[in-house]
């Protein structure tokens, strides 16, 4: 009877769970979280975050061993694949290139939107990364390995 409730609704957040809990380890221990002088640490988003994804996993965790039937479709491991391949294409292609085509897919191809409202959506949220992270913040994303055989 257990075997049956194990399915994509059971695995996700379990494994969400796990790296919810890795980050936060590595965010507090690693990075740090914070001190008294400066403020925050480099670890302090990364704990934040790890913390609330565990939170949240577990809820999802117990939500899904109540569900009467658990299914495993399809569907529910495209945003697993969507998030490795945009950590492969960092490696390859670099941040912003790799966030750029998945939102792009995603929005015009999965949620089916028209081109005009995936480059409004494209152009919006182009303006919030770049601008806040890369300008604002001076976050410098990984460029890739076709940047860094070519420049």
């Amino acid at each position: 009877m257990f075997k049956e409730k194990i399915g994509t609704k059971t695995i996700l957040p379990l494994g969400t769970t796990i790296l919810g809990i890795i980050f936060s380890v590595i965010g507090f221990f690693k990075y740090g979280f914070w001190d008294e002088n400066i403020g925050t640490l480099p670890g302090f988003f990364p704990t934040i975050i790890g913390l609330l994804l565990t939170g949240i996993s577990i809820l999802a965790l117990f939500q899904s061993i109540n569900d009467e039937k658990n299914s495993s479709r399809k569907e529910n491991w495209y945003p697993v694949l969507a998030v490795i391949l945009i950590i492969i294409g960092n490696f390859i292609f670099g941040m912003y290139i790799s966030l750029f085509a998945f939102l792009i897919y995603w929005v015009r191809f999965y949620e089916k939107c028209s081109w005009k409202e995936t480059i409004v959506i494209f152009t919006i949220m182009f303006v919030i990364v770049v601008g806040a992270f890369g300008a604002w913040l001076n976050i410098n994303f990984p460029k890739g390995l076709i940047y860094n055989l070519l420049f």
